[in-house]
């Protein structure tokens, strides 16, 4: 039988810890790096300020320990606490949960993404392309 993306995300929500908007800030605040989860375009129109994007799509390549077009600003600071944020919070549970099979530590879901933090009124800001994605160096070949 084959499984929706709802229970996928059900699934996730039950391995990972989550966080609400302004328990979010809070961790923040006190040194939690954030990750956007979301495509490009989406993050590009309005993200935290702060946030690194890496897209859910190539969020394994980019930590992973062994592959040569990883991603060091996520790679290399698995012992660093992170706010996964996506749109609405499904890609950021999936994430979180990916990240923690990684080896990650202290990832942590916020709560309706994206979509409640401007509906808080929270800053944001206008990202540079910086950060925008990862750009694959090396194919993910096995």
């Amino acid at each position: 039988m084959s499984k929706t993306m709802m229970e996928y995300i059900l699934e996730a929500k039950g391995r990972i810890n989550e966080v609400d908007l302004d328990k979010a800030q809070e961790l923040m605040q006190s040194g939690y790096r954030i990750l956007d989860v979301r495509e490009p375009g989406e993050y590009l129109a309005a993200a935290i300020p702060g946030a690194i994007n890496i897209p859910r799509g190539v969020l394994e390549p980019a930590a992973d320990l062994e592959y040569a077009g990883a991603n060091p600003a996520l790679r290399d600071h698995r012992e660093d606490p992170w706010v996964v944020v996506c749109k609405s919070g499904g890609r950021a549970a999936l994430a979180t949960d990916i990240l923690q099979q990684m080896g990650f530590s202290k990832v942590v879901n916020m709560v309706g993404g994206m979509d409640a933090w401007l509906a808080a009124g929270k800053e944001t800001e206008m990202p540079s392309t910086e950060n925008s994605t990862v750009v694959l160096k090396e194919p993910c070949v096995v």
